[in-house]
């Protein structure tokens, strides 16, 4: 049996040391043979990607001429490898990711080969210490929540994953398209490409027993200056506009996204919980800048 084609597409940006050991977790603890990595320099100091292709040939590498961000080098890296390579599957891996199990791209590849529905998948991201960061989520009253409390592990049925780890069929790139460059540089990309997936049809599976480490801050926090600010108020908006409804959509955009301008969580996994908040610092600029992105998207719109 012909084993399909695994395009891994990783950016880049400024992150030599996480890379390096990104690479070589999938170099050693990889037994899937039928891949190959598209490594995309989002315009790095240094010269990393040169350097990390001297140090592992075998990446096709691509350097952007200026920093596009999460969406747009993504889509740089996807159309290289359908171009080159035409993948079967397309795996988006974060470049401060690290593998663990010899057997994770095989078991996923089994997965999604054994139901034709499935069409995007996750596994189980945790932080270095072994807790669990993200095995993907669902969305509940307007609140983009994750699954904190698993049982028995298995092969869960999710609204989305993690971009760090978004393992995408063909067939998905081929009905949906790419990632929604809109949201550049970065954030809320990978929920939309999710949900903009089970609106063609297609399952979202997450595989728990399937562990990746993803060295994400633990305390997580988009609002440390107005440039991220704006980003992300911008970015919500549009994506409370684009996919929920109703009341939905009037909670997140003028009640939640107000009140995480006040308030910051504690622990990221903890979910958005009084008892997990604390009062931010620059409350007044906080709001001040989600006032702007509401007026400047509701004005163009």
């Amino acid at each position: 049996m012909k084993l399909p084609k695994v395009a891994i597409i990783i950016c880049t940006y400024n992150q030599d040391i996480l890379l390096e050991k990104c690479l070589l977790s999938l170099k050693n603890k990889t037994n899937y043979k039928n891949y190959r990595i598209f490594l995309v320099d989002d315009k790095s100091k240094k010269k990393i990607g040169i350097n990390m292709k001297k140090k592992f040939p075998v990446v096709n590498l691509i350097i952007n001429k200026k920093n596009l961000g999460f969406s747009k080098s993504n889509n740089i890296g996807i159309k290289k490898a359908l171009k080159e390579y035409s993948p079967d599957y397309f795996l988006l891996l974060n470049d401060d990711t690290e593998i663990v199990d010899k057997n994770w791209l095989k078991t996923m590849i089994e997965v999604g080969e054994s139901d034709e529905k499935i069409g995007i998948l996750g596994c189980k991201l945790i932080y270095p210490d072994g807790s669990l960061q993200s095995v993907g989520g669902h969305i509940k009253w307007g609140i983009i929540t994750k699954i904190s409390n698993l049982g028995k592990e298995g092969i869960i049925d999710v609204s989305h994953v993690m971009g760090a780890f978004m393992l995408i069929k063909k067939e998905v790139i081929k009905k949906v398209g790419f990632l929604d460059e809109i949201f550049s540089p970065y954030l809320l990309e990978d929920t939309d490409y999710c949900l903009r997936a089970k609106e063609k049809g297609f399952e979202i599976k997450s595989v728990s027993y399937i562990k990746i480490i993803h060295k994400k801050g633990k305390t997580l926090d988009f609002l440390k200056d107005r440039k991220r600010i704006l980003i992300r108020f911008k970015n919500d908006i549009l994506f409370s506009k684009r996919h929920l409804k109703g009341w939905n959509k009037f909670f997140r955009i003028f009640i939640y996204l107000p009140l995480f301008a006040i308030f910051k969580k504690k622990k990221d996994i903890e979910g958005f919980k009084i008892k997990n908040l604390k009062l931010r610092k620059d409350i007044l600029m906080n709001l001040t800048l989600y006032f702007k992105s509401l007026s400047k998207i509701y004005n163009t719109n």
